[in-house]
């Protein structure tokens, strides 16, 4: 365990606090893991430069990422279940041991809990209008127009977003968006984390 432990590189130990955050709480899609890492690396930099996410079919994606899963796979840290990421115990027992500093564990945290239970057109939505750049190669991003004033509700019903974030997603005014949700007898809370203000 020594060994592997000394010699991971940044990259591979980002994504192992990003599985192993909450308890090894599985990420649930490869949507997901690459979103997640991409939210962590705009809040942490130095991951930003070594994972190096780029416009792809459903939003940033980063191959280095990838490959990283992969030969943590080989590793036997990872174990994939259909659609499901999640440590294997000797992953885990490494997490447990590289103790990931407070802050970055923190944001890992709320972003994974922001993301683990969406669809994944909700979070693609999200992504898009949060980060515009990445829409120019989206596969998605023509059809997640149509949905998105139902999707800003959903994500302010989950308590998800915020009042605003929620507005930008609708692409409606904050007025036509407030009236929409009176007329749909919809009440909301004021939200205040890390992905709300994104």
């Amino acid at each position: 365990m020594n060994n592997l432990f000394n010699d991971l590189e940044d990259d591979e130990r980002i994504v192992i606090y990003a599985l192993g955050a909450l308890n090894n709480t599985p990420i649930r899609s490869k949507i997901k893991i690459q979103k997640l890492l991409f939210l962590i690396s705009n809040v942490f930099k130095k991951y930003k430069d070594l994972l190096e996410f780029e416009p792809h079919l459903f939003g940033p994606y980063s191959e280095r990422l990838e490959y990283i899963v992969q030969d943590i796979q080989k590793l036997g840290l990872i174990e994939i279940e259909g659609s499901k990421y999640k440590l294997t115990q000797k992953g885990f027992d490494l997490y447990l041991h590289l103790k990931p500093k407070k802050d970055l564990l923190k944001v890992i945290e709320d972003f994974k809990d922001f993301l683990n239970d969406l669809p994944d057109d909700e979070i693609l939505a999200f992504i898009y209008v949060s980060y515009p750049k990445y829409i120019g190669e989206s596969a998605k991003w023509d059809d997640l127009k149509k949905d998105c004033v139902e999707i800003a509700i959903s994500l302010l019903k989950k308590e998800k977003v915020s009042f605003g974030k929620a507005v930008e997603i609708s692409g409606l005014s904050s007025f036509d968006f407030e009236e929409l949700l009176k007329k749909k007898n919809i009440k909301w809370k004021k939200i205040t984390s890390l992905c709300s203000d994104i």
